[in-house]
């Protein structure tokens, strides 16, 4: 259908989803049928066919493409290599290739400048270092119902001020139709010969609205948290961390900057060497208030199956004063 760069068989495993042809029959495909009719003559039965209708399965291309971020994305103001994720994939019945665009909407706060896009390894997690820089010269080609997991990257200007947006849209076409001259075909449109095993190339509606977008918000809080011992005590009366020793901890959180931070809870995942002292009966301290570590009865909790303690502070206002959480365990 094109020519495409290869790919080693380890690099299409980590990439690729490979299923079925959820966009229906296959391009390529030959559908053949025939038909009969049956008479009597006589008293006897007689059988007739008709000729083999054939028809074959042109090539509908569609993809979709869907931002994988949950909210906004917060930035801060300047910043190098702010992140969108977006997951694209060929819904279509063939093996397709897709050239990615990126543009920024008019309309709000600010305009990011648009930089490289890269193709995730499978980890969902951006490395600069490890994950293909997706290019659209030579794009991977996709198989039916395969997907890719794409991160866009931009720089975020200085001097902004908080809660500045920025909107940007990616969006994915066909590499068939670009390298045909058409770079904004309708549903419909067709590139004759274009498809697979030199089927038509039918463009589909969904990839005439193959796009989505995903929105920079600039945010000047910055929440800290720093974990510090307070005591040792062991059962001698000094203060060697041996097995049967209580460890005091204390953790203080700061909200810099300016606004609310919504939403601040902090969660500390014990090791298998500590355990909260008398456990969900123990006490969690905050502010200095205690709280009961049993789970839903305060802002306090500890989850003896993950050893997990956790302080729900909701909002907090930046230049607030510090929370200090405390609370004991015990060396096992």
């Amino acid at each position: 259908m094109k020519q495409l760069i290869s790919w080693t068989g380890l690099v299409l495993a980590s990439l690729f989803a490979m299923q079925s042809h959820g966009a229906g029959t296959g391009a390529g495909t030959t559908i053949s049928n025939t038909a009969s009719v049956s008479y009597e003559v006589g008293g006897a039965e007689v059988t007739a066919n008709s000729n083999t209708a054939t028809v074959t399965v042109q090539e509908l291309i569609n993809v979709t493409i869907i931002s994988q971020d949950s909210g906004n994305v917060s930035v801060s103001s300047p910043q190098t290599g702010a992140e969108l994720k977006f997951q694209l994939t060929n819904t279509g019945n063939g093996d397709e290739a897709f050239v990615i665009g990126q543009v920024n909407i008019g309309g709000d706060e600010f305009d990011v400048t648009l930089g490289t896009i890269y193709i995730d390894d499978g980890d969902g997690v951006l490395d600069t270092n490890v994950d293909a820089i997706y290019d659209n010269t030579a794009p991977p080609s996709l198989a039916p119902d395969a997907s890719i997991t794409i991160w866009v990257t931009s720089d975020i200007p200085d001097s902004l001020n908080n809660n500045d947006s920025s909107e940007v849209q990616v969006s994915a076409l066909s590499k068939t139709f670009s390298d045909d001259g058409q770079t904004n075909p309708d549903a419909g449109d067709v590139v004759t010969g274009g498809g697979d095993s030199t089927t038509d190339a039918v463009y589909g509606s969904a990839a005439a609205n193959a796009d989505d977008t995903a929105t920079f918000v600039v945010s000047s809080i910055e929440v800290t948290i720093v974990k510090a011992i307070s005591s040792i005590t062991d059962q001698f009366g000094t203060s060697q961390p041996v097995p049967g020793a209580e460890v005091v901890y204390s953790l203080t959180v700061t909200v810099t900057g300016t606004g609310d931070a919504d939403s601040v809870t902090a969660t500390d995942p014990l090791p298998s060497e500590l355990l909260l002292k008398d456990g969900t009966s123990g006490i969690i301290t905050v502010d200095g208030v205690d709280l009961t570590a049993v789970s839903g009865d305060d802002d306090a909790s500890y989850d003896a199956n993950t050893n997990t303690v956790t302080v729900v502070l909701g909002t907090v206002t930046a230049g607030s004063a510090d929370t200090i959480i405390s609370f004991t365990t015990e060396i096992q």
